[in-house]
């Protein structure tokens, strides 16, 4: 590869050989993402159990509010770290990677919440592989924005995407007589895999922008506008809940801003917030933005279709870890066949759906 005026290697095109350092690095930072993925919902119950909330009995805005609450302290100490650490690259950002890292900021910030919501209601290993239908609506969104038609690939892509969250939610189960529609098929796709398959259209547009804007900029000098993004809307977030009328749809009563500081300073709390500004924020999105522009949105989507693959496999083991250190009963997942059979399903949806991308 060769070199960039800012010091990065130049993004690969036809005649440069196969990016493997940028595709290790992005595929590290699926594993660190999927380590997210069962910590935050261990910290989901931490803050039910904080509040007295009832499993399932909790309002939206209260869902909302937690979710908001640990992507603006999670941001907001990646960011502290990042000037700590990192001062040079906050020095030379310059206004236009402000600005992109703004736009990239405010579709990964929807995203998240809607995650983090989600994940409240379903398994760990579950939202990791719903949200991994990025890499179908990465490519879709593309050629929608450079109006180009879905080929059939994409189609094709789409259809086993669709049949792979249908088994992975278990609205088809396998009988004797063989695949036949649950009969509590209407209980079994919830309002946490709804808003997580929502959460994912925002991933991918962040995808999108982050291909749009890296090639053009020093893609990693985004990192910091983007975390500010996150951690000031995560902020106004919890301030319009707290600070405003809307408070009152929140259903727990007297609840304050220091509540919620005692609940972040418990040990495992502040520990599991602190490895996730660490290791899933500041490492894996600054590797993200700074190696992500070395290869195509669509080679990248593939590669982030890795992530329930790590989340399902952290699952396995890690909440058993977390219960104990954090005094919460949380069983470690178990392989299932929908799980596995749906999951491996959306897996090929989306190197289907990626295959000769018009976004390419």
């Amino acid at each position: 590869m060769t070199a960039k005026s800012d010091g990065n290697p130049a993004p690969s095109d036809a005649a440069s050989p196969f990016p493997w350092i940028p595709v290790l690095a992005l595929i590290l930072v699926n594993g660190l993402w999927g380590f997210s993925f069962p910590v935050v919902k261990v910290l989901n119950e931490m803050s039910d159990l904080q509040f007295a909330i009832a499993p399932g009995k909790e309002s939206t805005s209260f869902r909302v509010l937690a979710s908001a609450w640990m992507i603006a302290t999670r941001f907001s100490i990646a960011l502290c770290l990042l000037f700590i650490v990192w001062n040079g690259l906050v020095r030379r950002a310059t206004r236009q990677e402000w600005k992109a890292g703004f736009y990239i900021g405010v579709m990964f910030y929807f995203g998240l919440v809607l995650q983090v919501i989600g994940l409240a209601s379903i398994p760990a290993s579950r939202s990791g592989f719903l949200t991994s239908l990025t890499a179908v609506f990465t490519p879709l969104f593309g050629a929608l924005v450079f109006r180009k038609y879905p080929n059939r690939w994409m189609v094709s892509g789409i259809v086993l995407a669709v049949i792979g969250v249908i088994v992975l939610t278990g609205l088809i189960v396998w009988t004797p007589a063989g695949f036949q529609l649950a009969e509590d098929a209407a209980d079994r796709w919830t309002l946490g895999d709804t808003l997580t398959t929502l959460g994912s259209m925002f991933f991918a547009f962040q995808v999108l922008f982050l291909d749009h804007y890296g090639k053009r900029i020093d893609s990693v000098a985004v990192t910091p506008s983007m975390f500010l993004t996150a951690a000031l809307l995560g902020w106004l977030t919890i301030g319009l809940l707290l600070g405003t009328p809307l408070r009152s749809g929140i259903g727990v009563e007297g609840m304050e801003l220091r509540d919620w500081t005692e609940l972040s300073l418990k040990p495992i709390f502040l520990s599991s917030l602190g490895l996730l500004a660490v290791f899933c924020s500041l490492v894996a999105f600054g590797w993200m933005n700074k190696y992500q522009p070395y290869v195509t949105a669509s080679q990248a989507a593939v590669i982030y279709s890795l992530e329930p693959v790590f989340a399902s496999s952290w699952a396995l083991f890690l909440p058993g870890l977390l219960s104990i250190l954090s005094g919460i009963k949380h069983h470690n997942e178990q392989l299932t066949f929908g799980l596995v059979v749906g999951g491996l399903l959306i897996l090929i949806a989306n190197f289907v759906a990626l295959y000769r991308s018009p976004t390419q």
